[in-house]
């Protein structure tokens, strides 16, 4: 059902997954939790009803029950000097006093999703996350990919095994794969002046060159963003126009940290 290999995780490990179609798109980005006998899947509150019909049409056959614990679950994440005695790889967790402790990577810094009460300490604007997330060069489901993007596309290759059995548009990315051919994929902007999701992106050499999906204003970086952009243009620094007369420079992600 999902790209990445749920049989080789033992409890208290964790993994990145995709949902895809037939031919190879993403229906939802989540991340799977290995319990002693369950899987707990994290995911995006908008793709809960279709994540749970597409496993409940898959699970007519099998001894297992699907459970929405959404409504009675917190969770929270917790980013900067936290828990500084764990030492755990990325989606692995542990287990206190009941609550659930998951290393998670997507704002770049050191980061853990606590399930149950509230930490101690401050909050985080959600202008000052999605900042983070956009430096780290982490698509949000729902704006940098969607049903319209591969994962590998997306940039999300921890998300996807390419030694398991088969899953739901493995051949398709197995395809892409082995070609080593995507038109498009997920790169940094260093931009002239802030511009909006949606933008499009036009070279000498490719008038249609890629679409921003996120964009912000960085502190350290002062205005970029995340960008689809065409396989004949990922060159570092290569030189990009937008409406408006604005320009943008193309960068690999994570971003680096500014030299200026």
């Amino acid at each position: 059902m999902v790209t990445n290999d749920i049989k080789a995780l033992k409890p208290g490990q964790g993994c990145h997954a995709a949902m895809l179609t037939t031919k190879g798109k993403m229906q939802a980005d989540l991340v799977v939790y290995c319990d002693e006998d369950r899987l707990l899947l994290e995911l995006d509150a908008s793709l809960r009803d279709k994540v749970k019909q597409a496993l409940q049409a898959h699970m007519v056959v099998d001894d297992a029950e699907l459970v929405d614990l959404t409504d009675e679950t917190q969770e929270w994440g917790v980013y900067g000097d936290v828990f500084p005695e764990l030492e755990l790889p990325d989606y692995h967790f542990v287990m206190r006093d009941g609550v659930r402790i998951a290393r998670t990577p997507e704002l770049g810094l050191r980061g853990f999703h606590v399930f149950g009460p509230a930490p101690a300490g401050e909050l985080l604007s959600d202008e000052e996350a999605e900042i983070l997330r956009v430096e780290a060069g982490r698509p949000l489901y729902g704006r940098d990919m969607g049903e319209d993007r591969l994962p590998i596309e997306a940039g999300i290759a921890d998300a996807v095994s390419f030694t398991k059995g088969c899953y739901l548009g493995q051949e398709v990315i197995a395809r892409a794969t082995n070609l080593g051919h995507i038109n498009k994929k997920l790169m940094g902007l260093r931009l002239d002046a802030p511009v909006e999701p949606g933008a499009k992106l036009a070279a000498p050499s490719k008038p249609d060159a890629g679409v921003v999906t996120s964009s912000v204003v960085s502190p350290r970086l002062g205005p970029i963003a995340l960008a689809y952009v065409h396989r004949t243009l990922w060159e570092e620094g290569t030189q990009l126009s937008l409406p408006d007369g604005k320009s943008a420079r193309v960068t690999s992600l994570p971003f680096a940290p500014a030299t200026s």
